[in-house]
């Protein structure tokens, strides 16, 4: 008895900074102001989800919620001022929204290339396709160059 006496707080105080602990870990403080009244802007790409063009933050409302990403996270929130939880992924339909609705775009969003001047690939990828190969890329540099092909590589134009 005398040892579960001394045992008991002990193991309270165990118990309630966890708890604490991890209450604090899952919770977020918005980087805008209480007073935040944002314009929202829909998505065109992305139906029934909005942006906010002119803040410095990527803000977005989807149905009832609200999506932060900032600093490779994302969180939700029912309410504007919180309270936010970290999440893994946003939903499926944020994957459709382009680098251009983002002040600091995730990786996918980064990786929608348009320097290429329309085409959909890099010019030596695209001049590889137009020829109906798929050869390597030294390959391809001897081919131009007027040399011949191993005859395992022949085959694939033949």
């Amino acid at each position: 008895m005398k040892f579960l006496s001394k045992a008991l707080p002990l193991m309270l105080v165990i118990l309630l900074s966890g708890v604490t602990a991890l209450w604090a870990q899952s919770q977020f403080v918005p980087p805008w102001g209480p007073d935040l009244a944002p314009r929202w802007t829909p998505v065109p790409q992305a139906p029934g989800i909005d942006y906010v063009p002119d803040q410095r933050h990527d803000l977005f409302r989807y149905g009832k919620q609200f999506y932060y990403y900032g600093d490779g996270r994302w969180h939700r929130g029912d309410r504007l001022n919180g309270p936010w939880r970290v999440i893994k992924n946003p939903p499926r339909g944020f994957y459709k929204i382009g680098p251009t609705y983002f002040k600091s775009p995730p990786g996918w969003a980064k990786g929608q290339k348009t320097g290429w001047g329309g085409a959909p690939a890099p010019p030596g990828q695209m001049k590889k396709s137009n020829q109906g190969g798929s050869l390597p890329p030294g390959q391809m540099k001897k081919l131009e160059q007027g040399g011949s092909l191993p005859p395992g590589q022949m085959k694939k134009f033949e």
